[in-house]
């Protein structure tokens, strides 16, 4: 079990900041007004030494009055601890359906191009987002439907590199929904709601609301439990990735184009996380990559049939002459 199980809230998440904080550092903070992320303002706020924090807001222009009422409370919060508040508007449906994207993908893309122009213009340490167990317990199960890899059942990670560069941390990943609210509520701090996570239309909120308390009656300690299995998919996870990139090394001819009667010899599950890790290589993610795509590009690379080609999400993996190349695909 966690050796922090018995914590409060606050001291469980003061107790990760300082596994990643020493005071002093520069941090961009995503504040959408909600429960989860005015409770981490807070909890940074009560951080010693002091942060510099950033507040970065978005409005999705999903919720008309709302959404600009949001605005107006972080901007007062932000005002009220004398904290940097930077802010921006943009229409997420209408860009959604330009890139032919959903509303969450393409709000999650814009949200971190925010994130990071900040994190740039404040030559930040981190960018820090609310993310919390429930949050991870969601992520999990619906990766796992839609048929991700092992690493999309790993969770949500507590920290990461964003398109390689850019340190993300998020500290609210072993506290609960039910933790944060009572903590503000018996603080007196207040919160914005936002009535579209009721909408059961959207996968995650029917996941949430008809899903999971369902499965909370076949174990009541649902979100620890998947915690402490992602923390063991997450080892089973590292020794691949370690195991992959040592192959890369040393098997790459060129920034393309890798040994293939090698890869033959290996087991599929490294087999798999090699073309992963070139992927992530060459893209930054592995988002929309799962089993079923490197499934199929596994058939051609063990039926060792030369000069066929496979599509792996914006790449083409091609078999030539002995080789795997792997390749962005022609627009």
């Amino acid at each position: 079990m966690p050796r922090n199980r018995n914590k409060t809230a606050d001291q469980k998440t003061l107790e990760t900041l300082k596994k990643h904080l020493k005071g002093g550092e520069t941090l961009i903070v995503g504040i959408s007004g909600g429960p989860d992320s005015v409770f981490l303002l807070h909890m940074l706020l009560k951080f010693t030494p002091k942060l510099n924090i950033v507040v970065a807001h978005i409005n999705h222009a999903l919720r008309g009055i709302e959404a600009e009422l949001d605005t107006d409370f972080v901007k007062n919060l932000a005002k009220k601890h004398k904290i940097p508040f930077k802010h921006t508007k943009i229409d997420i449906a209408t860009l959604s359906r330009a890139k032919k994207k959903s509303v969450e993908e393409t709000g999650r893309d814009i949200r971190y191009k925010f994130f990071n122009k900040l994190y740039k213009d404040y030559k930040a340490d981190y960018i820090l987002t609310a993310h919390h167990l429930d949050d991870n317990l969601e992520t999990i199960l619906l990766n796992f439907i839609r048929g991700s890899n092992l690493q999309g059942i790993t969770g949500i990670q507590e920290t990461s590199l964003y398109q390689k560069t850019r340190n993300v941390l998020r500290p609210l990943l072993n506290i609960s929904k039910q933790e944060i609210v009572e903590y503000l509520q018996d603080k007196h701090i207040l919160y914005r709601i936002d009535a579209t996570n009721e909408d059961r239309d959207i996968p995650r909120n029917f996941l949430r609301h008809e899903v999971i308390p369902k499965l909370k009656e076949l174990n009541p300690s649902l979100p620890k439990t998947v915690l402490r299995n992602s923390k063991n998919f997450k080892e089973i996870q590292a020794l691949l990735e370690k195991e992959a990139k040592a192959w890369i090394r040393g098997n790459k001819i060129s920034s393309q184009t890798f040994d293939l009667k090698s890869l033959q010899t290996l087991p599929a599950p490294i087999q798999k996380e090699i073309l992963i890790q070139i992927y992530k290589e060459a893209e930054g993610d592995t988002k929309n990559i799962e089993s079923i795509h490197l499934d199929e590009v596994l058939s051609i690379i063990n039926k060792n049939v030369g000069n066929k080609k496979k599509k792996l999400n914006k790449y083409t993996v091609e078999i030539k002459k002995g080789t795997l190349i792997m390749k962005p695909c022609q627009s």
